[in-house]
């Protein structure tokens, strides 16, 4: 039992290692802007497409996942894809114009795409589903763990004169991830069943998926844009804003890892609806403009209910399908989490004309909150079995 235990923790850790370099690659771009601008030569249209090119990548990354399981297994999908990110990374340090960087920005999102879907689907096949959201819990506090870890390390080194070493460094994540991989991720065979097209005739998948790109959608790019609403409100300056990230940021790794396993013991279906109902709450407490130190328990309650939700709804939507398919589900994920983010992000955008006026966006947040909450309360119910 203890060495089950223990190869499950090393398989885990590995998978996680997917969604850290995914969480990396998607953030790190957005500390660098202010160094790169100069060096590289863009102005804020190129600093934009750079920032969702990684998106794009990824949301074109994750679609392709059941395609490629159907003639790779899970553990050689796994590391091949972390092996390219590797390579794209690398290759960040030695561009010095515009358009090379954005393609490789693309490559990379695409790498860790297909590798965070993947990594989802082994491991939701790793556990009987009634013990999955502790396991996905687990899996995912890795893609939490990059804002800590990841963004404070990219300003250092970019503060120091060394922002290409940031992606030498990425790189060096990734061959981790490579090795971890090969070394302790089952080796599962080609899916040669996996579909995506039929999924979207299960009408509980549909909810999730939607429910989805709705909370994933409202929550990043929230976090994301209200960086110069702090500023601009003069309630933590850009420069103070690291430490900010850094705690909340590990609030998220906390609330992923011990959560999950209360997901599995109250209900899967039943704890997301529950920090869905949280997440609703404080979004509309943030859009009535709360005292600094009201806003910091709020944005504490709101990180940790959002990595806490995360985990055991993958773990719900992985028991309505067969095993054979959760890496084209997951794959569906994947995609409908970057559309998400782009959808919210394009509408949000409409509503700050002002900075210092973000009500609105928290406003629309908790809507988005409100109709994820509802997609799986009335499109859902919890499996009988795995």
């Amino acid at each position: 039992m203890q060495n089950r235990n223990r190869g499950e923790g090393m398989a885990v850790l590995a998978l996680a290692m997917a969604a850290f370099v995914l969480n990396l690659n998607s953030n790190v771009m957005g500390a660098l802007l202010p160094f790169l601008e100069g060096e590289i030569g863009f102005d804020l249209q190129g600093g934009t497409w750079l920032l969702a090119a990684a998106g794009f990548g990824s949301a074109f990354g994750a679609l392709s996942v059941a395609d490629v399981a159907r003639r790779w297994g899970g553990r050689g999908v796994l590391a091949s894809s972390l092996g390219l990110f590797c390579v794209a990374s690398l290759a960040h340090a030695f561009v010095s114009s515009f358009w090379p960087l954005l393609v490789l920005r693309v490559v990379a999102g695409a790498a860790t795409g297909l590798a965070y879907a993947i990594a989802s689907a082994v491991a939701a096949d790793m556990a009987p589903y009634e013990r999955r959201g502790a396991i996905m819990g687990r899996f995912n506090a890795g893609m939490f763990l990059a804002i800590p870890i990841g963004l404070p390390l990219a300003v250092w080194l970019a503060h120091s004169g060394l922002w290409s070493v940031t992606f030498v460094v990425q790189a060096g994540v990734g061959l981790v991830g490579v090795l971890l991989a090969l070394r302790h991720v089952p080796a599962l065979p080609p899916t040669e069943t996996a579909r995506r097209l039929p999924l979207l005739k299960n009408g509980g998948v549909v909810a999730i998926l939607l429910a989805t790109m709705l909370h994933v959608g409202s929550f990043f790019t929230v976090v994301q844009m209200a960086t110069s609403w702090l500023d601009e409100t003069e309630v933590v300056s850009k420069v103070d804003q690291i430490w900010v990230w850094v705690g909340l940021g590990l609030l998220s790794v906390v609330g992923s890892a011990l959560f999950g396993r209360v997901s599995d013991r109250v209900g899967k279906r039943m704890f997301v609806l529950i920090t869905s109902a949280i997440l609703v709450v404080c979004f509309l407490a943030l859009s009535r403009g709360p005292s600094p130190l009201w806003l910091l328990v709020i944005a504490c309650v709101l990180a940790m209910a959002a990595a806490a939700r995360t985990g055991p709804l993958q773990a719900l939507i992985s028991g309505l399908v067969p095993s054979e398919q959760y890496s084209a589900l997951m794959g569906l994920r994947g995609f409908c989490m970057q559309l998400g983010i782009g959808a919210f992000a394009l509408g949000a955008s409409q509503l700050t004309r002002d900075p210092k006026d973000f009500g609105p966006v928290f406003t629309l947040a908790a809507g988005c909150q409100l109709l994820s909450y509802i997609a799986i309360r009335v499109g859902v119910r919890e499996p009988k079995k795995a």
